[in-house]
C-alpha cells in the first residue's frame, strides 16, 4: 500500500549512522547532495568522481577486506521514471506499473490518471508491453505465494477490494483446487511445504484463522487470546510451524496449530517481519515515554539478537532479502544528524549500511529473486513516482 510522507521531508537528508556504541556499521557517506543516477538502459558503475566532487560516496565499505567485513557496496543505479514495482520476474526482468496524469484536476473534478502494466529488462532497457490476461476483468488483480520448496502455489483472484477467490495449485501439473472461505483479506503464509494459514478476516469474525492444505481442504484455527480481533499484514507472519502476530497491548506471540495458548515472545512491538528462512525476526519497538522507534532482530523464541540496528522518528518498510542475509529499512528522523534514508543491515558481518539515497519510499521495499538488486520508490513532484533500482557488488 502506498504511503505518502512528503510533507515530513523537505530536501535531501544526509545519511550517517548513530554513534558506534549503538550500531554496528560501516562508515556513513559524507555530508553533501545525493549522487546522481542514470537512467535504463545507461546503467554503469557508480564511481567517486561522478558522485558530486567525492563528496558521497555510493561505495560505503573499503576494498580489501574479507567478506564478512565487507558489509554493503553499491555498484551502480537504474532510474525508472514514472513507475513503481508490480514484481519481479527475474533477477534481471521485473513488471512495473507506469503511471501518467491524463487530465488536471479541477475545482469540480479530480485529476485522471492513466495506468500500464510493463515489462522491464533492465540489462538492455527495453519494455514490453503486457497485454491484460484473456478473460480477466477490469480491476482483477491475481497474487500468488509460492510454497517453500515450490511445489504448489497459493493464489487470490481479487475481482475487487471484497470479493476474492482462493485456490491452491499444483505447479508441476497445473490443476487447481479451488478453496471456498469468507475472507476478504490477504493476510497470510505458508506454515511448511503442505499447509498454507489465511487469516481472513470474514464478515462473521474478522479474527479467523484457515490451516489450507495443499489437496485444497480447510481446517479453522483455534486461538485463545481476547486481545487481538483482526491481524494485519506488518503484524502477522507464518513460517517453520508457528503463527507470529501483535495483540491490542503490542505484545509479539506465536502459537501453533495445535497450541491455542499463545507465546509471548516480546514487549512494545509496533511491526515486525519475519525472515524467509524463519529463523530471525525483524521488529521495530517504541517504549513507553521514548519519542524514537528502535528497530531490534529477535531470534523465534524472542532473544533480542545483538544490539538495535536502527533508531529514528519513524522506522520502517522492513524488507528482507530473500536468502535472509540482508535486510533492507527505512529511517525517518527530523534531526538531520540521526540516521535518515534507506539502510541495509548484514547478517554475515553484523554491518549496517547506508545507501546513500536519503528519500524516504513510498511503496514496500522489492528485491529481485537472488538478493543482489533492492527496488526503492518514491514520491517525485515532476514523474509522480520515481523508482531506483539498486545493484549491490557481489
Amino acid at each position: 500500500m502506498k504511503m505518502n510522507r512528503r510533507n515530513y521531508i523537505a530536501g535531501l537528508l544526509a545519511a550517517t549512522l548513530l554513534s558506534a556504541g549503538m550500531i554496528s556499521g560501516c562508515n556513513a557517506a559524507q555530508e553533501g547532495r545525493t549522487a546522481p543516477v542514470r537512467s535504463t538502459p545507461d546503467v554503469g558503475s557508480l564511481s567517486s568522481a561522478e558522485t558530486g566532487g567525492g563528496k558521497r560516496e555510493l561505495t560505503v565499505v573499503k576494498e580489501g577486506k574479507p567478506p564478512a567485513e565487507q558489509g554493503i557496496a553499491v555498484q551502480r543505479i537504474h532510474r525508472i521514471e514514472g513507475a513503481n514495482i508490480e514484481k519481479w520476474l527475474s533477477d534481471d526482468e521485473l513488471e512495473i506499473e507506469v503511471t501518467a496524469l491524463e487530465k488536471e484536476a479541477t475545482a469540480t473534478e479530480g485529476a485522471q490518471y492513466s495506468h500500464r502494466q510493463f515489462r522491464l529488462d533492465l540489462e538492455s532497457g527495453q519494455r514490453q508491453s503486457i497485454a491484460k490476461q484473456p478473460g480477466a476483468s477490469p480491476g482483477e488483480v491475481i497474487k500468488s505465494f509460492l510454497s517453500p520448496d515450490g511445489k504448489y502455489s497459493f493464489i487470490q483472484t481479487w475481482k475487487n477490494k471484497y470479493t476474492v477467490e482462493n485456490a491452491i495449485e499444483n505447479m508441476a501439473t497445473g490443476e487447481r483446487r479451488e478453496v471456498t472461505v469468507d475472507n476478504y483479506i490477504e493476510v497470510g503464509g505458508w506454515l511448511n511445504n503442505d499447509s498454507y494459514i489465511l487469516a481472513a478476516g470474514s464478515v462473521e469474525d474478522l479474527g479467523v484463522i484457515w490451516k489450507i492444505s495443499v489437496d485444497g481442504t480447510r481446517t479453522k484455527i483455534k486461538l485463545q487470546d481476547s486481545e487481538v480481533d483482526y491481524f494485519i499484514q506488518s503484524q502477522f507472519a507464518v513460517g517453520n510451524g508457528k503463527i507470529y502476530y501483535t495483540d491490542a497491548k503490542n505484545r509479539l506471540k506465536s502459537f501453533t496449530p495445535t497450541q491455542a495458548r499463545p507465546t509471548v515472545l516480546a514487549k512494545d512491538i509496533s511491526a515486525m517481519s519475519l525472515s524467509p528462512d524463519s529463523q530471525r525476526i525483524a521488529v521495530t519497538s517504541r517504549r513507553d515515554g521514548q519519542e524514537e522507534e528502535n528497530l531490534l532482530i529477535y531470534d523465534t523464541s524472542g532473544h533480542v539478537q545483538g544490539l538495535q540496528i536502527g533508531k529514528g522518528d519513524v522506522v520502517s518498510d522492513q524488507s528482507w532479502s530473500p536468502d535472509s542475509s540482508k535486510l533492507a529499512f527505512a529511517v525517518y528522523t527530523e534531526d538531520q544528524g540521526g540516521m535518515n534514508g534507506i539502510y541495509i543491515f548484514d547478517t554475515v558481518s553484523g554491518k549496517v549500511s547506508p545507501l546513500g539515497l536519503s528519500y524516504y519510499p513510498t511503496y514496500p521495499l522489492s528485491w529481485n529473486p537472488s538478493g543482489t538488486r533492492l527496488g526503492i520508490t518514491v514520491d517525485d513532484n515532476e514523474k509522480l513516482v520515481v523508482t531506483y533500482i539498486v545493484d549491490f557488488k557481489p
